[in-house]
């Protein structure tokens, strides 16, 4: 690395340190909130994976994914005292955040000139979601990292099936996984890709072979509580959060209290809290939950198809709707508005019938938005995206300037 690549880096990761630092004084986290806190306080008192209690019993979860919690019980085990816990966390997520900068540097340079990919790092470094993330007690900040080690072994691994991304691709999937339980469903579209384009069927096999024995320890323990092999099971309470008579894009707030929000659930919810404690209480829950969402999409099919493009386009730009505190704040929805339409044109303008990289990018784009707006769309989702849309906005720039 020359002198002034480094002094280039240096800048950036004062910018991306000293923008955090603030985002930590003004807004960061000052308790574990919903069910992030309620499991770290089950895994606490009762050492159990635990987001429900029946009669006062924690009872096995299968509704949250365990590794963000995990990770805070680690933390909590060494910084019992909880303002420390939590400075400690967001400080974390900050190491987290420059390691991310470091590795969208290196995805860009998969694309563009070194020059290019300063600037397209910058972006990633001051956009003001990407700050704020850092101070909330949020999985999205590892989530950001994990995909920027997927990413770029995806990219990698396009041009040459080495070991090295074979490893890298597989661990950070199968991270990803234990984070988003519905990661499984890129992973396999990843696979399926690099096999069209490297035609290495052994390596593909060991790619998921790979990636199946990094999460086998959690879906074993699954299988043994919950008969069902699997990272989570929370599609029910997803799907129906999300599609229901007064839901909205973003859908609706209902942890702990969906009988209350969802009145026609209330009797079998009832029934099934009376029966007492039982290990597979999230899984028949999840399922009285499905019926129901699936029971209201049928009744009326046209409102929630017309929703679901409505998440769509949310999660592209903007939601005119949206209820969350500061969402129509300028600092947040210029940016992400502007950069929902670059992605847009930088969609079409790299576009091409081949198996490659870019088309990678775009498959990968659309078919998250296409896979969460199936059930809701939250403000920070967009986040995870942010390096993919970077990429595809410089694709205007490239068109534009290709000496650049």
């Amino acid at each position: 690395m020359n002198l002034i690549i480094r002094f280039k880096f240096q800048i950036i990761f004062l910018i991306a340190i000293l923008t955090r630092v603030f985002a930590l004084y003004f807004y960061r986290d000052i308790e574990v909130a919903n069910e992030w806190g309620i499991i770290l306080l089950n895994l606490e008192q009762y050492k159990i994976l635990s987001v429900h209690s029946i009669q006062g019993v924690p009872v096995p979860n299968i509704f949250m994914p365990p590794l963000y919690p995990l990770f805070l019980y680690a933390v909590k085990i060494v910084f019992t005292n909880t303002e420390i816990f939590l400075w400690v966390i967001q400080f974390i997520q900050i190491l987290f955040a420059l390691i991310s900068i470091y590795l969208t540097h290196k995805i860009l340079l998969e694309f563009f000139s070194e020059k290019l990919s300063f600037i397209g790092t910058l972006i990633f470094t001051i956009f003001p979601l990407n700050i704020y993330a850092v101070s909330q007690i949020s999985s999205v900040t590892m989530q950001i990292l994990l995909l920027n080690f997927f990413l770029l072994s995806v990219l990698r691994l396009l041009k040459k099936l080495d070991y090295k991304y074979i490893f890298m691709f597989s661990i950070s999937s199968g991270l990803l996984m234990l984070l988003r339980g519905e990661f499984f469903i890129f992973v396999i579209l990843s696979i399926i890709y690099l096999y069209l384009k490297q035609k290495k069927l052994i390596k593909m096999i060991i790619i998921f072979l790979i990636t199946i024995i990094v999460v086998s320890p959690y879906l074993y323990r699954n299988y043994n509580v919950f008969g069902v092999i699997t990272i989570t099971k929370s599609g029910g309470y997803n799907l129906l959060k999300g599609n229901h008579p007064n839901t909205k894009v973003e859908g609706t707030p209902m942890f702990l209290k969906i009988s209350e929000v969802i009145p026609e659930v209330k009797t079998k919810l009832d029934e099934l809290i009376q029966k007492g404690p039982s290990d597979k209480y999230d899984l028949l829950q999840d399922k009285i939950l499905l019926d129901q969402a699936v029971k209201f999409i049928k009744a009326d099919p046209l409102k929630y198809v017309k929703l679901y493009f409505q998440k769509f386009l949310s999660f592209m730009f903007i939601d005119i709707n949206a209820n969350y505190a500061n969402y129509y704040s300028p600092m947040h929805l210029m940016p992400k508005l502007f950069l929902g339409i670059t992605t847009l044109i930088g969609v079409i303008l790299s576009f091409n019938l081949r198996i490659n990289a870019s088309n990678f990018i775009s498959l990968y784009y659309f078919a998250n938005i296409g896979l969460f707006s199936i059930f809701f769309i939250l403000p920070r989702y967009s986040l995870s995206l942010l390096t993919i849309q970077v990429i595809l906005s410089l694709f205007i720039i490239k068109k534009l300037k290709p000496d650049l």
